[in-house]
């Protein structure tokens, strides 16, 4: 049975950091289903991502030094957002400066910077099945998916410690806090996304605000010549609204209304979204488990914006576990996690704000409230204020 010091369920920007980032004495072990490095699969597997990143995510790569290259970014990059509202039937622009990438291509950078450090192994075709943890070391079992998606025979393999970077559906989260109390838990979403063509591309991001889609919002982010369509819609049917299936067709009813024509999709894919709530969502793992990004419950609760979050915890963790991971000593992992907690707050911090913006945009009344004022708005190429349907 192979041995390594540190197992990282997860590719994608949190899993990708934390290699990097770790003591290059330690022995990585980064495993994914997807073939991120494979440049050939790179468009069929990236992850339903509308590709933003925003303020927090841009400074966070400054301060890794990490450029991206061209084959990661794409045009256009916006700088504002049509916020559009069915239910108070306004829309307005506001201010923003998002850097636009393609998601497939980010991650295939990040972990391809991850692989070059001769302590880092990366095991791509991996399905992570569950784990047992034993005083010493962690027991992983895992399956290869072999070229059609099939499961391969069962076999393990060890390690000091594990790390759940699996996102949303983290297989390592949902077996270590099986019995966590369910108003801890963040909120189930689902998001599903299209992509449709464009005969030229758009000059904003639009954000869509309709009840009969979700509670949260909806998308528009132009990527060249197309554009990616996507809602971020609760996981439980509506009773008055439908499957979540159901109610992305009301976006699309939505958008051709404003004069998108959505007949011929490219590409639908979905995924599933947390959403977390003001306190008690966020957990960083126990024991010789620890959880980071998304699988940690680490997200916007106003944006659903995670990549920012997702570095910034690869990182924390990282400096956590400093040189710790190949101590010997039985309060190492305690040590490991109060640094890590620590490390965490302002994180954590920053979710508990975001609630209160949350609180504001998906409120209707208030919201409402906000377009009628025009605060902080500002002139876009869009001049109505008001409109009828």
């Amino acid at each position: 049975m192979k041995q390594f010091d540190v197992i990282i369920v997860g590719a994608g920007p949190c899993g990708s950091i934390l290699a990097a980032g770790l003591d290059p004495r330690i022995r990585v072990l980064v495993v994914d289903r997807r073939h991120v490095l494979d440049t050939d699969r790179i468009e069929e597997e990236a992850k339903c991502c509308g590709g933003m990143l925003d303020h927090a995510a841009q400074e966070e790569l400054a301060h890794l030094g990490i450029g991206l290259d061209r084959k990661t970014l794409m045009a256009p990059n916006v700088f504002s957002v049509r916020a559009v509202d069915f239910e108070s039937r306004m829309e307005r622009f506001y201010p923003r400066n998002y850097l636009n990438m393609d998601r497939g291509w980010f991650d295939h950078q990040l972990l391809k910077r991850a692989s070059r450090r001769p302590n880092v192994t990366v095991w791509q075709g991996i399905r992570v099945t569950g784990f047992k943890e034993e005083d010493d070391r962690v027991l992983v079992d895992f399956r290869s998916v072999d070229e059609d998606g099939a499961d391969q025979p069962a076999r393990q393999v060890s390690c000091r410690y594990l790390v759940g970077a699996d996102g949303a559906s983290s297989v390592i989260r949902c077996q270590l806090l099986k019995n966590e109390k369910k108003e801890r838990l963040p909120r189930n979403y689902v998001a599903i996304q299209e992509i449709h063509e464009v005969a030229k591309p758009l000059p904003y991001y639009m954000a869509v605000f309709d009840k009969r889609v979700t509670d949260y919002y909806s998308w528009v982010i132009p990527k060249g010549n197309k554009i990616l369509i996507g809602a971020a819609i609760p996981a439980e049917k509506s009773p008055k609204y439908g499957t979540a299936s159901q109610r992305f067709e009301y976006l699309k009813e939505d958008l051709t209304i404003k004069g998108f024509d959505l007949s011929c999709p490219l590409k639908r894919q979905g995924c599933r979204l947390l959403r977390p709530r003001a306190v008690g969502s966020v957990n960083s793992g126990g024991g010789r488990v620890f959880l980071a990004g998304e699988a940690a419950g680490l997200i916007s609760p106003s944006s659903s914006e995670g990549i920012s979050f997702a570095m910034r915890s690869g990182e924390k963790l990282a400096k956590a576990m400093g040189r710790l991971v190949k101590s010997d000593k039985k309060k190492a992992k305690d040590l490991i996690h109060l640094r890590y907690r620590q490390a965490l707050r302002p994180l954590k911090l920053s979710i508990f704000l975001k609630t209160f913006k949350s609180f504001v945009m998906y409120t209707p009344l208030v919201r409402a409230m906000v377009f009628l004022t025009g605060a902080l708005s500002i002139k876009g190429p869009v001049k109505s204020r008001k409109w009828s349907l």
